[in-house]
């Protein structure tokens, strides 16, 4: 012990014996060496490693996704499949998130099926199940609440904003794509106009990724509450931002959306528009996805930057 080899080395010197002194000096700062490199191994090491009362592991999400039953377990890792889980828990478990997406899908199929059955119906009613499903991407903040305050602390720059807008957008496009083609599938088949499948669904994939990009940027700057309590969708005093937010957002999907609509227009007064009508689904798809995406790239600098703003906005209710 290096205490006990210094006492020692006091004695050996008052005895005379000046060498067996300086060899147990010498064993005492060997010691103490050796013990400061240990204690600062030992303390950079707690310092630096992750604990694991702290810190999972980084896979740990995807252990746990595989383990989940049902679709969990086919979302993709990291952030995107979190925040993609988490909007459509909100979807299944929240009450008021629930009732607008049961809205939202029963008139999206109930005004194209229904026009079609009286005889009185037009293949492009299909484009409102697109349009009432894009809707549901306006206000993402406000269904989070006050409890907003966890997503604000992890966006700490533009890209982990954009992050969270694709993946909310991501968990929307898992419902809304399959529902939207079955939607205009089925009213094709009641009014037996096969040929014009092609360019309406292109047009409903151009309407919904103009609604999703117009969603994103007016979710960052027109946030309002949801107020958890009563039949009310809004909370009070903030109705004038709900208006312009919803609608103005869908004014905008329409102007974003009119190269597509040209299109269809041309295609339908065009002596040859038949002939290639067919490719309006290519081109709606690829320009929903390319609309999409700037949309979410435009409005994730606003959203990042904004963050007390809309905390104060969503937590009204």
């Amino acid at each position: 012990v290096p205490p006990a080899s210094a006492v020692a080395a006091v004695d050996s010197v008052s005895d005379g014996s000046y060498g067996v002194a300086v060899v147990q000096l010498a064993l005492t700062a060997a010691a103490l060496a050796a013990l400061l490199g240990v204690w600062a191994r030992s303390l950079t090491r707690l310092m630096t490693s992750p604990d694991a009362s702290t810190l999972q592991p980084a896979d740990t999400a995807t252990r746990e996704r595989s383990r989940a039953g049902g679709l969990t377990r086919l979302l993709p890792a990291g952030r995107t499949g979190t925040v993609m889980e988490r909007s459509l828990r909100y979807v299944w478990r929240d009450p008021k998130t629930k009732a607008a997406w049961v809205t939202s899908l029963a008139i999206g199929l109930i005004v194209p099926v229904f026009n079609a059955l009286q005889g009185t119906g037009s293949l492009y009613f299909a484009c409102f199940a697109a349009g009432m499903l894009g809707i549901q991407m306006y206000n993402q903040f406000g269904q989070d609440t006050s409890a907003f305050w966890m997503v604000a602390l992890t966006v700490s720059s533009p890209r982990d904003a954009y992050l969270e807008l694709r993946g909310r957008a991501l968990a929307l496009l898992v419902v809304t794509l399959p529902y939207a083609t079955l939607v205009t599938v089925v009213t094709t088949a009641l009014l037996g106009d096969w040929p014009r499948l092609p360019e309406v669904l292109g047009l409903s994939f151009a309407l919904l990724g103009a609604m999703l990009a117009t969603g994103a940027w007016t979710s960052a700057r027109f946030p309002y509450s949801i107020p958890q309590e009563g039949y009310k969708n809004v909370a009070p005093g903030q109705a004038g931002l709900a208006w312009i937010a919803i609608f103005g957002g869908m004014v905008s999907a329409a102007l974003l959306s009119s190269p597509v609509i040209a299109l269809a227009i041309w295609a339908n007064v065009s002596a040859t528009g038949d002939t290639w009508s067919w490719l309006l689904l290519p081109a709606g798809a690829l320009y929903g996805a390319a609309i999409t995406y700037l949309g979410l790239r435009l409005a994730a600098p606003r959203t990042a930057a904004r963050l007390p703003e809309i905390l104060t906005s969503v937590s009204k209710g």
